[in-house]
């Protein structure tokens, strides 16, 4: 039934229903559906001091270490099955005038319904990239300057505990999220949901949350 809640207002393509399939089999299924979609896995857990600043956020240049644990991780799973779990919980910070940093156990659901398991993503919320779900700076070059103020207010309580989390992403639409995670920003505000959709067209007046404006906008993912 989640479909319902999530693509409510969304015209339904073959891409759409493809990503949709696959993230009600990961459910099911995760070690299933990877093998049957070319799954991939990404491990981006880096243990060095380098930080990320909001404003230049682009593509990570991940250190030494964390391109040796990729490979560690990737050597660890099985006909490229999903990850065991990390002690990592599912957390998003919304960074001032920049995209969204996603940590956690993720699985991503593509428009084409691949699937790619991730620890940390970097989510574009401008509408401008060219390297879509992730972001690529083009926030920089349009001067994207939400805040990333959070207005809503949390459904469930906060926890340390690590659980999956399922990424969708629909077409010439919003990212939507299955699973317990924590949005954050640098105001102290948070918000703990196990479901919904966030804005990526940039056009959203409840950013980081979607409120439909990709549909009157026309918004394209590509």
């Amino acid at each position: 039934m989640w479909e319902k809640d999530f693509l409510e207002d969304i015209v339904m393509d073959d891409n759409t229903k493809n990503a949709a399939s696959a993230a009600a089999r990961i459910d099911k299924d995760p070690e299933a559906t990877s093998q049957k979609s070319g799954a991939a896995f990404v491990a981006y857990m880096d243990d060095s001091t380098e930080q990320v600043e909001s404003k230049g956020a682009g593509p990570q240049n991940h250190s030494t270490s964390a391109k040796a644990l990729d490979r560690w991780f990737t050597e660890r799973q099985k006909n490229q099955g999903a990850p065991r779990l990390l002690e990592v919980p599912n957390e998003a910070l919304v960074s001032n005038a920049g995209p969204l940093q996603l940590t956690g156990n993720i699985t991503l659901v593509n428009e084409d319904g691949t699937v790619q398991y991730a620890n940390h993503l970097t989510l574009c919320r401008c509408g401008h990239t060219n390297a879509g779900p992730t972001c690529d700076g083009k926030h920089l070059d349009v001067e994207f300057l939400n805040p990333g103020k959070i207005s809503e207010a949390s459904e469930i309580a906060a926890s340390q505990r690590p659980s999956k989390i399922t990424i969708s992403c629909i077409k010439d639409g919003p990212i939507t999220f299955r699973g317990r995670l924590r949005l954050h920003n640098q105001f102290g505000q948070e918000c703990v949901k196990m479901r919904g959709s966030l804005c990526r067209c940039g056009q959203s007046a409840s950013k980081p949350f979607c409120d439909g404006s990709h549909s009157r906008t026309g918004f394209k993912t590509g």
